[in-house]
């Protein structure tokens, strides 16, 4: 049950992250459209979605690389530990 909850955990994290990491790439590189809006307005919604974008981009990888971390702290070990020597 402990394994099954922790592979839960890990996998929404890793997809929370990839999801902000998308959302800030697309915030940063993304163009933004000022169709109706005036040139002041459009500044500073470009400004925002950069800001924005940095932020979403740092925190999803920071929840990726905290996911990542979890897996290798709790996975088990590879090979199986040696029998104690004693009868």
């Amino acid at each position: 049950m402990g394994r099954a909850a922790f592979v839960g955990l890990a996998t929404g994290m890793v997809l929370g992250g990839v999801w902000l990491l998308v959302l800030g790439l697309r915030g940063l590189f993304g163009k933004t459209d000022c169709g109706l809006l005036s040139p002041n307005e459009c500044e500073l919604l470009t400004a925002a979605n950069a800001h924005i974008g940095k932020v979403q981009t740092l925190c999803g990888g920071a929840l990726i690389a905290l996911a990542l971390a979890l897996y290798v702290l709790l996975r088990p070990y590879l090979t199986p530990r040696a029998p104690d020597a004693r009868p």
